[in-house]
Parts: structure tokens; C-alpha cells; sequence
């Protein structure tokens, strides 16, 4: 049987994977040249290797999964897209939105799926 994460070391990923999206977020506006791509992609690497950890645990999917998460993903992320297409003009605009939308069709989707039954625990 394999062992649950501590909460601590949840909450351990979690400013992990916080801090590699600031950091791709905000080296363009603090670095210039090859330092802010090379730091641009080590956060973006280590927020993707940090989700994917976080995504294997049981309570993440579980909160992830549940339907009044699933309803604010999906209403939150189409209003995002819906302002991103108004208010964002070009490439940036149609990529902001395309991405909006399409987390939001994913957490339709996850609506549309039937109810998971729970395993019954002897």
C-alpha cells in the first residue's frame, strides 16, 4: 500500500509549483537577455514536474474532482476566455482565450461524466 503525502509536504509542492509560475511570469519584467529565458523555462519546467507530483495524490484529485470545483473552473475560465477575446488584442489575445477555453471545456466535461461510486472500504 503505498503512503499518502503528509500535508506538509503538500503544502512543500505547492509553494513549489507557486513560485516556478512566478517565476516564468515575472522574468520579462525583471531579467533581459538569456538569464530570463533560462529562468522562464527552469519555472516552467519545475511547475510542471511539481503538478504532475501533486496530481498523483489522492486529496488533490479528489478537490479537483468535485463538482462545486468543476462549476468554478468552468464558469470562471469561460468568463477569463470570454474577456481575454474583448479585452487582448493579436496572437496574445486568440492564445489567451484559446487556453482559457479550452480549461474550461475540460471542466465542462468533467461535469458531464457520471458520479465516480466510491469504493466500498472493508
Amino acid at each position: 500500500m503505498k503512503r499518502q503525502m503528509s500535508v506538509l509536504s503538500l503544502l512543500l509542492l505547492f509553494f513549489v509549483f507557486m513560485a516556478g509560475i512566478g517565476a516564468s511570469i515575472a522574468a520579462g519584467e525583471v531579467l533581459e537577455g538569456a538569464a530570463k529565458y533560462l529562468v522562464t523555462a527552469g519555472g516552467t519546467v519545475g511547475a510542471f514536474v511539481t503538478s504532475t507530483v501533486l496530481m498523483k495524490q489522492r486529496r488533490v484529485r479528489d478537490f479537483l474532482g468535485s463538482r462545486p470545483v468543476l462549476w468554478f473552473l468552468f464558469l470562471f475560465n469561460a468568463g477569463v476566455a470570454a474577456g481575454c477575446y474583448f479585452l487582448l488584442d493579436g496572437v496574445k489575445g486568440i492564445a489567451a482565450t484559446a487556453g482559457m477555453g479550452l480549461v474550461s471545456l475540460g471542466a465542462g466535461a468533467g461535469l458531464l461524466k457520471s458520479p465516480r461510486k466510491k469504493p466500498a472500504h472493508a
